[in-house]
């Protein structure tokens, strides 16, 4: 069984069980503590109130140990009974944990917005577009991944959720990265039946894009490029006006019908996918936690919450190993 000190006496368990090293975890829960400590807080005081000040749930283990649970059953997703086993704990403390604790660690991470579905008569919120000091060379790259979930009883729900293209009942998520494997957005999960195009439409992508960035995405985008909207642009040494279009949109060419791609479009669709692998790679590695990776037993409502702090984990991961090959340069 697990303890705070033998998690501290042997670094290589944290790495193994939980998917990040010792150094990251301890530091994670540093910061935890400390958000924990500067966001206490006495509870109004009620005429009627029925339970004793300080009453509610006692810890049975620390802060680390809670966390370490949490952090375990994401990187292994083995059933939440074996889990609590690791540590001493409940089934019930597992799953009790995974939506305590969320948030909190989402807090304490370089997590990626969530994009919404927005409805056409809606606007989409300033605060979850991305500026252009966010993007790394200036690029976006947009791409959806889909995972396994359990068949859903209701024949509606079925029909929402099969995907043709997995052959079975899945959730889809959308990925938006910049151009150096920093996960910048993801969607909120959707039905798989969804096609990639119409999730991006429906979370409004190219409206939270800034203007002057460069979009570069797979063949399910094709279109994407004609729905860019126009700008006027002033020369200020001729006074004139021209209007082009806010930012770029890049796709694969597709090889028409009875056709061939010329020399060019296959060079360019060669150069795209060279650029277009680094989603791919931050899509693997946030698969590397096996509960992104095997069907999801969860409920669908924890499914975006999960996502979200495991791309913030990828994002940790990245930003150590960029600095180390940073300094060794």
């Amino acid at each position: 069984m697990f303890t705070e000190q033998s998690l501290r006496d042997h670094p290589s368990l944290v790495k193994a069980f939980m998917g990040i090293s010792a150094e990251q975890f301890w530091e994670l829960i540093e910061m935890m503590t400390s958000h924990v400590a500067s966001s206490t807080h006495t509870p109004p005081q009620r005429s009627d109130r029925m339970r004793a000040v300080g009453g509610g749930r006692v810890y049975t283990h620390s802060l680390a140990l809670r966390t370490a649970l949490v952090l375990t059953y994401l990187r292994l997703h083995i059933p939440q009974a074996t889990v609590a086993a690791l540590f001493g704990a409940d089934q019930s403390d597992v799953s009790r944990e995974l939506r305590r604790l969320l948030p909190l660690i989402q807090i304490c991470l370089p997590c990626p917005l969530v994009w919404e579905v927005v409805a056409d008569d809606q606007v989409v919120p300033a605060t979850s577009c991305l500026s252009l000091d966010d993007l790394a060379e200036g690029r976006v790259l947009i791409d959806a991944t889909e995972q396994r979930v359990s068949r859903p009883h209701d024949s509606v729900e079925q029909k929402a959720h099969y995907s043709g293209k997995k052959h079975g009942f899945t959730l889809k998520t959308q990925f938006v990265t910049d151009g150096q494997h920093h996960i910048e957005a993801i969607s909120s999960a959707q039905p798989g039946a969804s096609h990639d195009k119409a999730l991006s439409d429906q979370v409004r992508t190219l409206e939270r894009l800034p203007d002057g960035c460069e979009a570069d995405a797979d063949k399910g985008y094709q279109g994407l490029a004609a729905q860019v909207s126009v700008t006027s642009v002033r020369d200020p040494q001729s006074g004139t006006t021209a209007h082009v279009p806010r930012l770029t949109v890049q796709t694969p060419f597709k090889k028409p019908k009875g056709g061939e791609l010329s020399d060019e479009q296959r060079a360019f669709n060669r150069a795209l996918g060279t650029i277009r692998i680094r989603i791919e790679h931050c899509i693997g590695w946030a698969k590397n936690w096996a509960i992104l990776a095997t069907r999801f037993r969860c409920d669908h409502a924890i499914y975006t919450p999960i996502m979200r702090t495991i791309c913030g984990l990828v994002n940790v991961q990245t930003a150590r190993w960029q600095a180390a090959k940073a300094n060794c340069a």
